[in-house]
């Protein structure tokens, strides 16, 4: 039960993201990533330039969320509850309490780090181990952008741009990762990523929806649904995660990441 809650915590804090299409039209498109040629365009699109793409993003120097998290794998079937602090750039830190804390998972630029307090054990990735066990080029900025809806990198010259019916598309490559952003046309908000990488080949789906006016101005999603493809040789192990926001609230002021490991804790080892 610990083991399996600290793969569904590290998974979580990779694809904490939210559903802006029906689940079949994004299970479909994540089975099908586009091609980057121009030819897998629909006959109907036509391509933009990239200064007059639109996109409403975030800003902010701390946030916190509040979520239920439903998990689903070939093997596995689990929800919880967590609160997510970020520090912009620097620090996501994960709680998941069931009346006591129960988890703890700390990720900074160049780590995961992870406490079952049940069980008194502590684990740790590197991110580069962390992106091997994956077949998939994760990073910490990354990360920051699925948990935020934000684009997962800055608009480059090179990008390309196709506009669409009711979306834009931006296809990018970063590293070893190529992607799909798609932004609507009408709130110029990001509402799905499709994404793979080209050496692993696993493939990743995110999808935003349930948008927000919140307080500070900003338009968030609400409602979470993201679906990983992890290749290794000829198979292909699937993982889902459904998530629903019931707090997502920027602030300028400081926020706690507490994460020690008690002396009596022994190290646990995470396989995926």
């Amino acid at each position: 039960m610990a083991l399996n809650l600290a793969r569904l915590l590290i998974l979580s804090s990779l694809l904490i993201v939210q559903f802006s299409c029906k689940r079949s039209k994004i299970q479909k498109s994540i089975a099908e990533l586009p091609k980057s040629d121009i030819s897998s365009i629909d006959s109907t699109s036509i391509e933009s330039k990239l200064e007059d793409l639109i996109i409403n993003e975030s800003y902010f120097e701390y946030l916190k969320l509040k979520s239920k998290i439903d998990f689903q794998s070939d093997n596995l079937s689990q929800s919880f509850p967590a609160n997510v602090h970020i520090k912009k750039d620097s620090v996501i830190w994960i709680s998941v309490s069931v009346g006591i804390e129960a988890a703890r998972c700390l990720i900074t630029q160049d780590s995961i780090q992870f406490l079952d307090r049940i069980n008194r054990k502590y684990y740790g990735l590197s991110i580069p181990e962390l992106s091997e066990q994956f077949n998939f080029d994760f990073d910490f900025s990354l990360l920051q952008s699925l948990l935020i809806g934000n684009l997962p990198f800055d608009k480059k010259e090179g990008d390309r741009v196709i506009l669409n019916s009711l979306y834009t598309s931006l296809f990018q490559q970063a590293r070893n990762i190529k992607i799909e952003n798609q932004i609507d046309n009408v709130n110029h908000k990001l509402n799905t990523i499709l994404a793979e990488d080209l050496g692993g080949k696993s493939k990743l789906g995110i999808s935003y929806s349930d948008f927000v006016e919140e307080i500070s101005g900003d338009l968030v999603p609400h409602a979470i649904f993201a679906k990983i493809d992890v290749f290794r040789g000829e198979q292909v192990k699937t993982s889902t995660l459904d998530f629903k926001h019931t707090k997502f609230e920027f602030s300028d002021n400081e926020l706690r990441f507490p994460y020690t490991i008690p002396k009596s804790y022994q190290k646990g080892v995470i396989v995926f």
